[in-house]
């Protein structure tokens, strides 16, 4: 369950709209996906873009974690198959105030479950860059508005 708290910051940041427009801008066809990616390749490209990540060979995901006044903030990225699928935790004084992955958030905060949004999907470095960039600035607002609430 969404409390007020984050639920106000998602709806000041529009992720929902600003969510459905990021899926729409990367809705290729899944088998123009690639699949092949280096995950070096991958952590250059997030560092390129501001952040410090580390790859969980076992599980295959990317993630970000920082730490900003009393909140910890934990992004992972999971790239599999070529489609990109974000989540998030926020912790407030070591207590886990919300977490899970975009889609799952979204269907917390409008219920409807029925309105699946499809992940974005990348076919080559460039794009996967671009989705990157365009995901980072949501979570930046995010972040700010979260922690001035």
């Amino acid at each position: 369950m969404i409390d007020k708290h984050t639920k106000y910051t998602f709806e000041k940041i529009n992720f929902i709209e600003r969510y459905k427009n990021l899926a729409t801008k990367y809705q290729f066809n899944v088998s123009e996906s690639y699949e092949d990616y280096e995950s070096n390749q991958v952590v250059k490209i997030i560092s390129e873009l501001g952040y410090e990540s580390s790859f969980n060979k076992k599980e295959k995901f990317f993630k970000i974690t920082e730490t900003q006044n009393n909140y910890k903030f934990q992004y992972v990225i999971s790239l599999k198959y070529g489609v990109a699928e974000f989540i998030w935790s926020v912790w407030e004084n070591s207590e886990l105030r919300i977490g899970g992955t975009w889609g799952i958030l979204k269907e917390q905060l409008d219920g409807l479950e029925n309105d699946k949004v499809r992940k974005p999907v990348f076919r080559n470095y460039e794009e996967l860059k671009e989705l990157l960039a365009d995901a980072f600035l949501i979570y930046e607002d995010f972040k700010r508005e979260y922690m001035h609430y």
